[in-house]
């Protein structure tokens, strides 16, 4: 059995039942092992369109299966076309993915392409993205299909900053933003080799910026009229797992979790501007990108800036809490 984030999967001969997880009105479906069968039940319940949503879920999963063997990811992101050519917008949860998608289509003449979960088919002659119905929670989509110009990893910010990511960096994040089907080896294999390709092919960028029109804007000027802006590839940081910020009575103080607490060897209290350095520290983020982070939300001078910056760094590493 392997529970998954909406369904919990058991081996069943050479195929898979899927089934909604407890939290859920119940809901199964027989996979056949090419995914090109499928066999769904649903019990009675009270709830009925509670169960259709649970189901839903278990046939976008196995339709998702049968999309990798035939060459096709699944981007947790919203996607947005512009100029005949499509941009997806993607990052971890609560980021403002479909906020930044939004303001595209208000603000720059763009349209929606798929609100959620748009496919990424990578060919001989570019990446192709298109819509798909089963679109999550925002239920915008298209059926239609159009170039790939870039991928757009999302991070608030109140100034506007592109930067190219490396293959590496762009396989990391996408491992995280990807449909992988851990349950399946033959078909997360097959999805792990076109995140691969796409890390290794596509321009994927770091996007910095804030919510609202103006912003769409400034990034539309970045990418069409000044590209030599677009910062380079950097090393990317990041705090280690198993550590937390915690509020102990006023103070931030970072604690180790799990295995952490036993190797753990010293304290750290954290002042204000620390504690939002080790905020930003939660995601892969380089030294000059931080930087100008931390002086659009203190008013503070650069080079004071920099030389804190790098005392937080250069204590965080006498501790082996950052991971470069």
């Amino acid at each position: 059995m392997l529970t998954h984030a909406h369904l919990v999967v058991y081996r069943l001969g050479e195929g898979f039942l899927y089934a909604s997880p407890k939290s859920r009105m119940p809901a199964f479906l027989r996979v056949s092992p090419d995914y090109a069968d499928l066999e769904a039940w649903t019990p009675p319940c009270a709830d009925a369109g509670r169960q259709e949503e649970a189901l839903i879920e278990l046939l976008r999963a196995a339709l998702e299966c049968r999309a990798a063997l035939e060459g096709t990811l699944f981007v947790h992101g919203a996607c947005v076309e512009t100029g005949g050519k499509a941009l997806v917008f993607t990052g971890d949860s609560g980021r403002g993915k479909s906020t930044r998608a939004a303001a595209w289509v208000a603000g720059c003449d763009a349209s929606w392409l798929s609100g959620d979960r748009p496919a990424l088919r990578i060919t001989s002659r570019g990446a192709i993205v298109c819509g798909v119905p089963w679109d999550g929670k925002e239920q915008v989509f298209r059926q239609a299909e159009f170039p790939l110009r870039a991928i757009m990893e999302v991070r608030r910010a109140d100034f506007t900053r592109l930067r190219r990511l490396s293959p590496a960096q762009a396989r990391a994040m996408l491992a995280r933003q990807c449909f992988l089907p851990m349950w399946d080896a033959r078909v997360a294999t097959r999805a792990f080799a076109l995140l691969l390709r796409a890390s290794a092919e596509l321009t994927v960028y770091r996007l910095f910026c804030g919510p609202g029109e103006e912003d769409a804007r400034a990034v539309r000027e970045i990418l069409n009229r000044f590209p030599e802006n677009i910062f380079k590839e950097a090393t990317d940081m990041k705090i280690k797992d198993g550590f937390v910020l915690r509020d102990v009575v006023g103070e931030q103080i970072v604690m180790p979790a799990g295995e952490n607490i036993s190797r753990f060897d010293g304290a750290l209290l954290l002042n204000e501007v620390s504690a939002y350095i080790w905020e930003r520290l939660q995601a892969p983020i380089s030294r000059e990108d931080l930087l100008e982070m931390v002086l659009s939300e203190f008013d503070v001078e650069r080079a004071v800036a920099e030389r804190d910056l790098d005392a937080m760094l250069d204590k965080l590493r006498a501790l082996n809490v950052l991971e470069e």
